[in-house]
């Protein structure tokens, strides 16, 4: 349950950052930074925890789609708890350095770098291919919008190259992920 926290709580944070911009243009970035903080306190819970039953630190596994055989199954071994902290910390690195930065739609900047590190955690501990393409596609359209609305020189440019790079590639990772099935 901890895994479902850690990409949860990113999400719920995402939705509140993008929603307190109608009240005060300062409240997404606060937010943002609550909502990495929490998520550091749960990456140092997971720390904590112990491993020895299976290998596993943490395991989530419950049927989605029993039809086609996809699971919800989450899980995190030594190395993707030490990948997920990496995740929370540079997280907040990401925050900090936004912090004066973005002032143009803030709250939905603050959104899509939420979404962004959720699905990164949950490529990190998916462990179902299916749930692995789900989580990897929903970090790279937060993704897309960060470079086509806050990017710099040429930003356009550099947003459809990159769509047209990960959509491509992620068509082959789908077609590949169908034909082992």
């Amino acid at each position: 349950m901890i895994l479902l926290a850690l990409i949860g709580i990113l999400f719920v944070g995402g939705l509140i950052a993008w929603a307190s911009e109608s009240v005060d243009a300062n409240l997404p970035r606060i937010v943002a930074l609550i909502t990495v903080f929490v998520e550091l306190a749960v990456v140092c819970l997971l720390l904590l925890q112990d491993s020895s039953a299976g290998g596993w630190v943490a395991s989530v596994d419950a049927a989605w789609i029993p039809r086609f055989g996809i699971s919800f199954y989450l899980a995190a071994d030594g190395l993707s708890v030490l990948m997920i902290a990496l995740t929370a910390f540079l997280g907040l690195i990401a925050v900090g350095s936004a912090w004066s930065e973005i002032h143009e739609r803030a709250g939905f900047f603050y959104f899509n770098l939420l979404w962004t590190l959720a699905g990164v955690i949950g490529v990190f501990t998916a462990l179902d291919l299916f749930l692995f393409f789900f989580f990897w596609e929903i970090m790279l359209i937060p993704m897309y919008f960060i470079i086509a609305i806050w990017g710099h020189e040429n930003k356009s440019y550099a947003a459809m190259k990159f769509f047209i790079f990960t959509q491509v590639s992620g068509m082959l990772m789908l077609i590949s992920i169908v034909m082992m099935a």
